[in-house]
């Protein structure tokens, strides 16, 4: 179907820039000063720790536009960089967006593109108060920088993790990459996986409310899978750590896409990313090992071992196997 509209190239980048400022938020309270300038001025909040995330998102490799429509890049685009400052039980305070699109874009396209990412700022209370617009030849690139803050004795670190501390994580795993299977395999059910590919959700609340009740020593976004995500913990914190298959939270929609496609589903689910939910260690007793929180189902799947044991997965058939960092790395063939 043919596209219509006047492009980027039509438009020009002032054009643009004067469109999306419209949606953008004037300054005043603690924004001294923000589109116009050269830089983003705010007011610190007084001794907190401030937060600062990048993420970059490549058409072709992290979306792809036969399965997703330009307001939903940008709000996913937008979510999961989110989810980096509720990995560390911050708060979202504003956002940078830096966007190379190609000039034969549609210049509706491109405004579709910032509302859904603006839209998820606010959602999140981390407005997009600047950043910058080029023209690229190569694929559509999304560069997201979210600052936030914490009060220290909020922030969670990756490097907490202590030997005897359970291993805890809200929801399933494996849905997200179950969605974006069902998209690639042309597969007209599974609405539900495909929505959770589509509009992760960043948990700042879950985060704010795991460290209020709770002390958590240890956390990370599940974001490259979480084989990879519990090697991140364990290196920073140099531990180890086991894994039971029984306590996997895994969905009945992933168990039976991958039980169609001949899959392992505990593999699939364990080197699956995408998911942005929230893997974190505790020795806090209170805790119990399925339990509810903000609506979420939160369920302990292991414990934190000594660094020489390294990190096993007890499979329900008795074996015993290593867990090594095999989920989304870039650069890596």
């Amino acid at each position: 179907m043919a596209r219509k509209g006047i492009t980027l190239a039509q438009a020009g980048e002032y054009e643009f820039i004067k469109r999306i400022r419209t949606m953008m938020p004037k300054d005043g309270g603690d924004i001294v000063c923000s589109v116009g300038d050269d830089c983003l001025v705010t007011c610190q909040p007084e001794n907190d720790l401030m937060l600062h995330t990048t993420d970059s998102f490549v058409e072709g490799i992290h979306f792809k536009r036969y399965y997703s429509t330009y307001v939903q890049t940008g709000q996913r685009c937008m979510a999961a960089s989110v989810s980096d400052i509720a990995a560390m039980s911050g708060i979202p305070l504003y956002s940078l967006v830096s966007l190379a699109m190609p000039p034969d874009t549609l210049f509706d396209e491109a405004i579709e593109l910032f509302g859904g990412l603006q839209d998820t700022a606010k959602r999140y209370g981390c407005q997009i108060t600047g950043g910058e617009t080029t023209s690229t030849d190569g694929p559509l690139t999304i560069t997201v920088t979210v600052i936030g803050s914490v009060k220290r004795d909020r922030m969670v670190l990756r490097s907490g993790a202590r030997w005897g501390d359970s291993l805890y994580i809200t929801g399933n795993i494996g849905d997200a990459m179950a969605g974006l299977m069902a998209f690639e395999r042309n597969e007209k059910q599974y609405t539900r996986l495909k929505n959770k590919f589509l509009a992760p959700e960043a948990l700042i609340t879950l985060s704010r409310a795991l460290t209020e009740s709770y002390d958590i020593t240890s956390m990370i976004d599940v974001s490259d899978g979480l084989a990879t995500d519990i090697n991140n913990i364990c290196r920073e914190s140099s531990c180890g750590a086991d894994i039971y298959e029984e306590l996997l939270p895994l969905s009945d929609d992933v168990r039976k896409i991958t039980d169609k496609f001949g899959i392992d589903t505990t593999e699939f689910a364990i080197t699956s990313g995408e998911d942005f939910e929230l893997l974190f260690t505790s020795s806090d007793k209170s805790i119990s090992k399925k339990f509810k929180l903000m609506n979420r189902t939160i369920t302990m799947i292991g414990t934190i071992i000594d660094r020489s044991h390294g990190i096993k997965l007890h499979r329900i058939n008795g074996d015993i196997i290593d867990v090594l960092p095999e989920g989304y790395e870039h650069f890596k063939s």
